[in-house]
C-alpha cells in the first residue's frame, strides 16, 4: 500500500505542474522576504545560434540612491558590443550620467545628484552581438565595482545579478487548454524571493517573438502574479522565468522556465 500512496502522489504533483508553475531555489533558505533588499542586475537571453540581443541593466531598491558607479565586463572575443549600442534610459534623468562602452570588454556607467531619489527600474540597455567564434557558448555579463550612495554618502549594501547569453537549458512545458484573454498567472516558489529582482528582466512574456506588456505584483513571500497589460489577442504566448529572480539571500533558481499557451 505504501508504494501505491507513493505513485498516487506523485501522480498529483504532475497533474499541479500542468496548472501552475512551481519554481524551486537552489540552495535551500529560510530567510523572510520582508525587507526589499538593493539590487544590481544585467538581464539574461537566451540564443540558439549566433546573432543579436537586446539587454537591460536595473537597479532596483526602497532605498534614496543619490550616486553610484559600475562596470560590466564582458569577452571581446565572443560578443561585440560598440559605444552606439549603449544606451541610458529616462530612468535617471534627473542625475548627471557618464558612461558607454569601449568595445574592448567593458562598459562603464557613473551617476550623481545632490539629492537621492528611490531607483526601481531599467537604467541602461545594451545590445550585444554573438560572433560566430563564441556560437553555442555561455557569454557571460559580470557586473564589478559596484558602488550605490545614499544621501548621507553611505556605501549602500547591494546584491549583484549577473548577466548571461546563452541557449535555453531548463524546463519547457505547454498548456493543455486555451485560455481567456485576461489569463493571469500565479506563480508559486519553494522558498521567499527578493522583491528587488522582481522585474521584466527576471520574467517576460513574448507573442511569438514580440514582447507583450505585463504587471508582475507580489502576492505573498512566495508568491507572485503576472498580468497581461491589456488583452491577448489571438495567437501563442511564451511565459519565460529566468535565474534573474533570486531568493532573499541571493539563490537562483533551480533552472529557467517556459510555458507556452495559446489564447484562441
Amino acid at each position: 500500500m505504501h508504494r501505491y500512496a507513493q505513485i498516487y502522489a506523485m501522480k498529483k504533483i504532475k497533474i499541479l505542474l500542468m496548472f501552475s508553475i512551481l519554481l524551486l531555489f537552489i540552495p535551500t533558505i529560510s530567510a523572510k522576504a520582508t525587507v526589499k533588499k538593493t539590487a544590481v542586475g544585467v538581464s539574461t537571453a537566451f540564443i540558439e545560434r549566433s546573432g543579436s540581443t537586446t539587454l537591460s541593466v536595473f537597479i532596483s531598491s526602497d532605498e534614496k540612491i543619490a550616486g553610484g558607479s559600475f562596470d560590466i565586463l564582458y569577452n571581446p572575443d565572443q560578443l561585440k558590443i560598440n559605444a552606439s549600442d549603449v544606451k541610458m534610459t529616462d530612468t535617471l534623468s534627473q542625475y548627471l550620467v557618464a558612461g558607454g562602452s569601449d568595445a574592448a570588454g567593458k562598459i562603464s556607467m557613473s551617476f550623481a545628484k545632490s539629492n537621492g531619489s528611490v531607483i526601481d527600474d531599467t537604467v541602461m540597455e545594451v545590445k550585444a552581438t554573438v560572433l560566430s567564434a563564441g556560437y553555442g557558448n555561455v557569454h557571460n555579463l559580470t557586473l564589478q565595482n559596484v558602488e550605490l550612495y545614499n544621501e548621507q554618502g553611505k556605501r549602500i549594501t547591494t546584491q549583484l545579478i549577473n548577466g548571461q547569453i546563452k541557449p535555453f537549458v531548463g524546463k519547457e512545458s505547454t498548456h493543455p487548454n486555451s485560455v481567456e484573454v485576461d489569463k493571469p498567472w500565479l506563480i508559486t516558489l519553494s522558498k521567499p524571493y527578493n522583491p528587488a529582482t522582481l522585474n521584466t528582466s527576471a520574467v517576460s512574456l513574448k507573442r511569438g517573438t514580440t514582447d507583450f506588456p505585463i504587471e508582475l505584483v507580489v502576492a505573498n513571500d512566495t508568491q507572485f502574479w503576472v498580468k497581461p497589460i491589456g488583452s491577448y489577442i489571438r495567437s501563442t504566448y511564451t511565459l519565460e522565468i529566468t535565474d534573474q529572480l533570486r531568493s532573499i539571500n541571493g539563490a537562483k533558481l533551480t533552472q529557467p522556465v517556459r510555458l507556452k499557451f495559446k489564447v484562441n
